[in-house]
């Protein structure tokens, strides 16, 4: 056994079990929309430690001819319980009520069944017999690795609609376009997993090394987490958005009108728009309306929808700011227009204005 290979496994081992300790100091409102969030941490620590005490297995192994088929058998084993969790971890974070404890048991016991028989299977059958029914669980992965991918992609893009709907506002999900990342890189790893049924110090080690900063990103991932908790469950608690045809047939009245346009000015000269995380509906009930009343406004009186509406005046006053003062730093521009998340920011000036900050503010700079 190379003196590297056991050196890089008991190390990665010891970050894993570190990194439960890290999530298990972390503290957590006590919030009821956190609550499955509480549940979660648990499981993630219990996958770090099982990652970590296999690690410690394996490097402290002698290679006797079964190595590679024991190895094999761990990496389906490993690979199923991190594939099952890290895919409860995406869905807590965008839909928190569909991962029940029933679930997440029911299918953490199907992989503890099928890694031990399959365990005790290179013992006791006929190695060619073996083999047959260790590639069948090897396609068994395949197919786990699918039916969770067709499952989180269904789910995000119900939490897309949700959050759009209560929100009104891209910038947000583009700030939670982690949580993305967090399930496909997971996925990745899954995949690339297979790969340990090479029988191959190197790349044992390099996967070993994948996964351990994969634990990395999920730890911060995690923590980051509860700054968007209660948006996202408000958004799920909230009435179903009413449909765009809806908005179209009914008509308003002109005192509805006048009104609303009225709360608009207003709104608009205290620049309520720059501020960030408000449902429509709170927005329109400091307008004196509701939420529908709003997008009908909107759609029959202005031409566009809220959200496009509002990002516009966001850049318009973005490119006040500039013009007052063209040395002003990027991120107060960002802070004091309402966006969160620069790279957005950039990415939606150079949109509605043709050219980047840069070279807006280069222009301007040079008109004074």
């Amino acid at each position: 056994m190379p003196v590297y290979y056991s050196l890089t496994l008991f190390t990665c081992a010891v970050m894993s079990i570190v990194l439960s300790l890290v999530l298990l100091g972390v503290t957590i409102r006590q919030d009821e929309s956190l609550k499955k969030y509480r549940s979660a941490r648990w499981c993630l620590c219990a996958a770090f430690v099982a990652f970590g005490i296999a690690n410690m297995f394996q490097a402290g192994m002698e290679y006797d001819g079964k190595q590679e088929a024991l190895t094999g058998v761990m990496m389906i084993f490993i690979g199923s319980v991190q594939a099952l969790m890290f895919t409860m971890l995406a869905l807590i974070f965008i839909r928190p009520a569909i991962v029940t404890v029933r679930r997440v048991l029911l299918q953490l016991s199907v992989v503890f069944f099928v890694s031990a028989f399959l365990f005790m299977a290179r013992f006791t059958f006929p190695l060619s017999a073996f083999y047959v029914v260790y590639y069948v669980c090897i396609l068994g992965y395949v197919a786990l690795m699918a039916a969770y991918t067709w499952l989180f992609v269904r789910s995000y893009k119900v939490f897309q609609k949700q959050m759009m709907d209560f929100y009104e506002e891209e910038e947000l999900l583009y700030r939670m376009r982690w949580i993305k990342w967090t399930f496909w890189s997971a996925l990745a790893v899954g995949i690339l997993a297979l790969l340990l049924i090479i029988d191959n110090h190197m790349v044992n080690v390099l996967l070993t090394l994948l996964f351990t900063a994969y634990f990395l990103f999920v730890t911060v991932s995690f923590i980051n987490y509860q700054q968007y908790a209660q948006l996202i469950v408000r958004a799920y608690e909230s009435e179903p958005h009413v449909s765009q045809q809806s908005v179209e047939k009914e008509k308003m009245s002109p005192a509805e009108v006048e009104k609303i346009r009225a709360g608009i000015s207003e709104w608009v000269r205290e620049k309520k728009y720059v501020e960030s995380d408000h449902s429509v509906e709170e927005i329109a009930r400091q307008l004196g309306t509701n939420s529908t009343t709003l997008r009908k406004y909107f759609h029959n009186y202005v031409g566009e929808d809220f959200r496009t509406w509002r990002i516009s005046m966001r850049i318009e006053e973005a490119k006040r700011l500039i013009d007052e003062n063209p040395s002003i730093k990027i991120n107060d521009v960002v802070n004091l227009t309402g966006f969160n998340d620069r790279p957005y920011f950039y990415r939606i000036f150079t949109k509605m204005t043709g050219m980047s900050v840069t070279e807006y503010r280069k222009n301007r700079g040079g008109n004074h």
